[in-house]
């Protein structure tokens, strides 16, 4: 599942388990053959969050001993990684690689850019002036999970390589108007079989993710799904800076404001079906206030069918709080994704003194009208601290693809009764093999 990154060169992805999703973040791990990567016995993470403890407790100010947790988080991530699962395709000599070619729409209030800065590149840290850019770009990347000669999704193709060492590609992307953006769906809606649903999967990224890595995020959500979705990436400035976080939380905020309106727009489209909104930790803040927002103003969200929130480092009592007047919203419901095994989480956790609404360690988030899913059996420590399972983990792929295009219910889709009094959760029967 860690891939190599040809585009800037080839670089272990590093996938820093503080609040981000698993898609191209670089670790910033020594390479191998320099024979300098962090040794696998490094500090252990437990014994990272009581050192974080006494430093906050201590003369150490709380900042340093915050950006201390995170840079240890990040070694402790660079040694798991040299013992980390391989990408689920075939490699090697001979072998024949399937990789997936596919496009993934955009809207973004992220500041354009002319060249790469860092691991930004066409969009950076900083916030346009005004409005929005809506695009489309193209994601090229290993088919994982995928047997050759089987059929995919409308808008997807597979090519194929022998003896590659080939890893993601994110092509420049293609500006389009507002209306080109119109006629890109409606174009999308023409080539589906005749009476198929036109489904919409929104994703909105978290914390430390550039604007090519939401883009890659977006497609291995949509191609893990095995189901005809157009996908559409909400992007906003993250600064892509693991000592940013507190940045990343103020930066959130004025994006709440701009996207609402572009959400608005999505979500009145006549030519679509179904929307599916997919949020991911920060992700989670953005979209729950916007929807909040829309409840407030009356405005109407026909289309709007069903939101997943995906270790949501979310605020609990500010949820409560919000669900009165959004939960109706989605006609179709709201599904939670939490784990115990979410180490990142458990990072938000201590610098907040509150555990978000994703991390089960202690707890299981509930809430009425809504279901709650625990992946702790099938999402370990060893996959960015159990953080990014919604893509990473094929078990979740298809937890959420039946709840999309089917609606089957938890007991429909396999899960089994939670049995932590006095939640009343879903949880994943344990499958070692799924989850190496």
């Amino acid at each position: 599942m860690f891939l190599k990154n040809v585009q800037a060169g080839t670089f272990t992805i590093g996938v820093l388990a503080c609040l981000l999703l698993r898609v191209p973040i670089l670790a910033q791990c020594p390479p191998d053959d320099l024979g300098s990567h962090p040794s696998s016995n490094a500090q252990a993470v437990p014994g990272i969050f009581d050192a974080l403890r006494q430093q906050i407790g201590g003369a150490e100010s709380t900042l340093r001993a915050q950006e201390r947790m995170l840079l240890n988080l990040q070694q402790e991530q660079c040694a798991k990684e040299r013992g980390a699962p391989p990408e689920q395709v075939p490699r090697g000599r001979e072998a024949v690689t399937p990789l997936v070619v596919l496009p993934v729409w955009f809207l973004t209030d992220r500041q354009p850019i002319s060249a790469p800065m860092g691991r930004h590149a066409y969009f950076g840290s900083g916030r346009q002036m005004a409005g929005v850019t809506y695009g489309r770009i193209t994601i090229r990347m290993p088919a994982e999970n995928y047997l050759l000669r089987s059929t995919v999704p409308e808008g997807e193709s597979i090519q194929t390589e022998i003896d590659s060492q080939s890893g993601v590609s994110v092509d420049p992307p293609e500006i389009l108007s507002n209306e080109q953006f119109n006629r890109s769906l409606r174009a999308y809606k023409a080539a589906l079989p005749q009476g198929a649903v036109f489904r919409v999967v929104i994703f909105i990224h978290g914390f430390n993710v550039t604007f090519p890595e939401a883009a890659e995020a977006a497609a291995r959500l949509a191609f893990g799904l095995r189901i005809n979705v157009l996908p559409i990436v909400i992007s906003w400035p993250s600064q892509g800076d693991i000592l940013k976080y507190f940045n990343d939380e103020q930066n959130i905020e004025p994006s709440i404001e701009r996207l609402r309106s572009i959400v608005q727009f999505l979500l009145r489209n006549q030519d679509v079906d179904e929307i599916d909104i997919v949020a991911h930790s920060m992700g989670c803040r953005l979209i729950t206030r916007i929807l909040s927002q829309l409840a407030l103003e009356n405005v109407q969200t026909p289309k709007l069918t069903r939101v997943a929130l995906a270790a949501a480092d979310l605020n609990e009592a500010e949820f409560r709080e919000l669900w009165p007047r959004i939960k109706q919203l989605p006609s179709k419901g709201w599904l939670f994704y939490t784990s115990g095994n979410d180490i990142a989480l458990e990072a938000s956790a201590l610098l907040h003194s509150v555990p978000p609404i994703g991390n089960s360690k202690t707890r299981i988030f509930t809430i009425v009208d809504a279901d709650t899913v625990d992946a702790s059996a099938v999402a370990p420590q060893l996959r960015g601290y159990g953080h990014s399972y919604v893509i990473d983990n094929p078990n979740l792929s298809a937890d959420l693809s039946q709840w999309i295009s089917k609606g089957l219910t938890p007991s429909q889709r396999s899960l089994i009764e939670g049995n932590r009094p006095p939640a009343v959760f879903w949880e994943f029967q344990s499958n070692p093999t799924a989850s190496k």
